[in-house]
């Protein structure tokens, strides 16, 4: 039984498995697929690719149709003086008339005409294209919007590697939850077993009744630390659980078929540059750089004139006919340039630069910082890759220990004390050992993070085969 407890102890953790077919591969996979705060972030880049598609559009010829129909009355009128005009000339032909013995023919009396500026009612319905010919902000809208669904694209890239850490680390901790658990159970099998023995002993008057209260206590100690790690095996599994975005209590298979020695250590300058030249965070801030130069040239752009060709085919009247005598044609081109406006345009053009400045700035932090991070996660690996290892010896130790003092005990040459506090000694550093090498595993995950290790790839063909 003792053998077993051991064993446990010494299982290597599942969750460095890397192979495709893994139970955590699998699980890394579903939580690319459904995690929901990796699904809001994947909403952003679609809603940034159809604003690129947006302004692609606006390149392209706009086509409508506008109708109209109007009632009218009131408003200004247009008095044509056509009496005035006329009447004199008409007057002077029938004075000729009558020279010549004609009867005149001509009215003298015609008024004056009045038009009203306003049909009273009139329709027009036409069809429209208007055609951008020269507006450089229509371009540089468009980097902008390319650049921004860049940035996008990068944070989900970025949001997956962490999601990956998570997750991995996640079932770290369930897993050493679990095998605590049951390191617990097999425990109190010798403390049961060990009561028994002493009650024996208390009964046939061969020991004092304390024998049998120390094993009581031991026991009483061992349910509490039953509850406290039922208490953290269901938070582990309910946090794993809302990470891929399943039911809190739904069950974990935890691989613990095969062992794994602790990896050699990395080469740090090798993991720093595979940082620099992978992690996604550049990728951001490059994008973003890209966006505020287009940004700039947008700004530029309101400085010149803006020329649009405008093309209509339509139909007017005040009848509602569309009749081949009602049609009409028009085609403008239609220029239009601000001259001032406040210096409004240079103050834009200079936000433009001084954020694209800034964003220079921030992108020779960014190196500095990814240094630091690989640096100490790099550090913390190496840490807890010397607490395995002194755990470990501590764990072989204490079984050592144990084995002598429980033989002899076995022939009562060892009392009950020393025989429990050899039993506390060993579970102690068995627990001690799953912790280090679950809290070695914790680091590993965030070590491959920071360097960017991990294929994504891999879990986004293992996510497509779960489609």
């Amino acid at each position: 039984m003792l053998k077993k407890i051991i064993l446990v102890c010494l299982i290597s953790h599942p969750l460095l498995a890397t192979t495709p077919h893994s139970p955590l591969d699998g699980y890394v996979a579903e939580g690319l697929k459904n995690n929901l705060a990796l699904k809001q972030q994947e909403f952003n880049l679609s809603k940034s690719l159809e604003a690129l598609k947006e302004a692609r559009g606006l390149f392209f010829p706009t086509v409508s149709i506008q109708a109209r129909y109007s009632r009218a009355g009131g408003g200004r009128l247009i008095e044509i003086p056509i009496g005035d005009l006329m009447n004199p000339v008409y007057g002077s032909l029938n004075s000729l008339f009558r020279f010549h013995g004609i009867d005149p023919q001509f009215p003298t009396n015609l008024p004056n005409e009045v038009v009203p500026f306003l049909r009273e009612r009139e329709h027009e319905t036409k069809l429209r294209m208007v055609q951008p010919l020269f507006q450089p902000a229509i371009y540089h809208n468009y980097k902008i919007r390319s650049s921004l669904s860049k940035v996008e694209e990068a944070t989900v890239s970025v949001f997956k590697r962490q999601l990956i850490a998570d997750i991995r680390s996640a079932y770290f901790d369930y897993a050493k939850t679990t095998q605590i658990t049951e390191l617990l159970e097999q425990t109190q099998v010798l403390l049961e077993e060990n009561l028994r023995i002493s009650e024996n002993l208390f009964s046939n008057g061969k020991a004092t009744e304390d024998i049998v209260f120390r094993a009581k206590a031991e026991l009483a100690d061992l349910d509490q630390k039953k509850a406290e790690a039922e208490k953290n095996k269901t938070l582990a599994s309910g946090y794993f659980n809302f990470l891929i975005n399943r039911d809190l209590d739904a069950p974990i298979e935890i691989d613990i078929s095969s062992t794994h020695d602790l990896p050699e250590s990395p080469d740090l300058e090798k993991a720093i540059d595979h940082a620099l030249f992978h992690r996604q965070e550049f990728s951001q801030l490059r994008s973003a750089v890209d966006a505020t130069s287009s940004q700039v040239g947008l700004a530029q752009s309101l400085f010149f004139p803006s020329i649009v060709a405008v093309l209509d085919y339509g139909f007017q009247g005040e009848e509602y006919r569309f009749g081949k005598d009602d049609d009409y044609w028009m085609a403008s081109l239609v220029l239009e340039w601000t001259l001032f406006n406040g210096s409004q345009n240079r103050s834009q053009k200079a936000q433009a630069v001084l954020e694209k400045k800034r964003l220079e700035a921030q992108m020779l932090e960014l190196e500095n910082q990814i240094r630091l991070q690989v640096k100490d996660a790099f550090h913390s690996l190496e840490s807890a890759r010397l607490a395995v290892i002194a755990a470990r010896e501590k764990e072989t130790a204490a079984e050592k220990s144990f084995t002598i003092v429980a033989k002899k005990y076995e022939y009562g040459m060892a009392p009950q004390i020393e025989y429990l506090d050899a039993r506390t000694t060993l579970t102690n550093a068995a627990i001690n050992h799953i912790l280090a090498r679950a809290d070695y595993f914790v680091k590993e995950a965030r070590f491959e993070r920071a360097c960017a290790y991990t294929d994504i790839n891999i879990y986004e063909n293992y996510t497509q085969r779960l489609n």
